[in-house]
C-alpha cells in the first residue's frame, strides 16, 4: 500500500502538490480572478483556494480510496464522524492566502497523513518557486527543488547566544514581543525575521531559523504537514506545556498556542518560564 512506502508516497504526493500548485498559479497570474469571500473567522478565500482543494481532494481519493480527507475548504465534518478516524489526510490547499494576495510568493500547499493523532508524513509545496519540503519522523525530511536532486534536511545546533527567531508577517503582536523580551532577558541575541504560511516551519527544518513561537489562533491544517517535516529534520513542534501538538483529539480543530524548536538541547523551559504558565494548557 502506498501509505506504507515512503518513497512512493513522496512521489505521488509530489505530483498532487504540483498539480494543485499549477491550479493556484493560473489564478495568481490573473488578478481579475482575485475576488475573495470571507469565512466565519474573517480569513479570505479565493478561486485559487477552491481550485487547489478540488485537485487535491479528487487526487487523494483516487490515490487511496475510502481514506478520509479533511480539508480547510471542507471542514464541516462532525466530531462524531472524525473521532472514528485512525488514519486520514489533513489538507490546507492554500496556506497563506493573504500572502497570495500580497504577491510575495510565501504561500504553500500542505498535505499531511495523520495516524492516531500524529502527523507521520507531510509535504509542503511552494507553487511560486516550485520547491517542496517533505518527510516525517520515520522517514527523515528532504527538500526538493524544482530542478535537481532532493537533499536531506536537518535542523541546526543552536549557536547560543545568537538566536534566529521567526514570526508571521501578519501576526506580530505584543505577545511576540514578550517572547523576544524573555529570550533577551535570558541572554539571547535575538535576530528577528518574518515570513508567511508554513514556510516558517520549513526554514527551521532546513537549519536557517531556530525558533518560531505562535501565540495567536491557528487550525490543525495550518500545522500538520510542516510539523511532520520539522520532526523528520530533528526539531519539535510543542505546545506551551512542552507536549507535541496532536490532531483530531477533540471537537475543535483549533490548535493551542505552540512553538517550533530546532534544537531541544537547551533549557528552553527556563528561558521561557515567564510565559509558559500564561500560554500552557491544563
Amino acid at each position: 500500500m502506498v501509505l506504507d512506502q515512503p518513497n512512493k508516497l513522496a512521489r505521488e504526493l509530489g505530483r498532487i502538490c504540483y498539480r494543485a500548485g499549477e491550479a493556484i498559479m493560473r489564478v495568481y497570474v490573473r488578478p481579475e480572478l482575485w475576488e475573495t469571500t470571507e469565512k466565519q473567522d474573517h480569513s479570505p478565500v479565493t478561486a485559487a483556494d477552491l481550485a487547489a482543494h478540488q485537485v487535491i481532494v479528487q487526487s487523494l481519493n483516487q490515490l487511496v480510496p475510502r481514506l478520509p480527507v479533511l480539508s480547510e475548504e471542507e471542514a464541516v465534518i462532525s466530531w462524531a464522524t472524525r473521532r472514528q478516524w485512525a488514519r486520514y489526510w489533513l489538507v490546507d490547499p492554500l496556506d497563506g492566502t493573504r500572502e497570495f494576495l500580497a504577491r510575495n510568493g510565501e504561500f504553500t500547499v500542505n498535505i499531511a497523513l495523520i495516524e492516531h493523532g500524529q502527523p507521520v508524513f507531510g509535504m509542503v509545496h511552494l507553487p511560486a518557486s516550485g520547491q517542496t519540503y517533505y518527510g516525517g519522523k520515520r522517514f527523515g525530511s528532504f527538500i526538493q527543488p524544482r530542478d535537481g536532486e532532493a537533499r536531506t534536511l536537518r535542523t541546526r545546533s543552536l549557536n547560543w547566544p545568537q538566536l534566529n527567531l521567526v514570526g508571521s508577517h501578519r501576526h506580530a503582536t505584543e505577545s511576540m514581543q514578550q517572547v523576544q523580551d524573555a529570550l533577551q532577558q535570558a541572554g539571547a541575541v535575538v535576530n528577528a525575521h518574518s515570513m508567511g504560511s508554513s514556510l516558517k516551519f520549513c526554514r527551521i527544518a532546513e537549519g536557517l531559523m531556530d525558533f518560531y513561537p505562535r501565540l495567536g489562533p491557528t487550525s490543525e491544517w495550518d500545522t500538520a504537514a510542516a510539523q511532520a517535516v520539522v520532526e523528520g529534520a530533528g526539531g519539535r513542534v510543542l505546545d506551551w506545556s512542552f507536549r507535541a501538538l496532536t490532531y483530531n483529539q477533540k471537537p475543535s480543530l483549533e490548535n493551542p498556542p505552540f512553538m517550533v524548536i530546532g534544537d531541544l538541547n537547551h533549557p528552553w523551559q527556563e528561558w521561557l518560564a515567564p510565559l509558559i504558565s500564561k500560554n500552557s494548557r491544563s
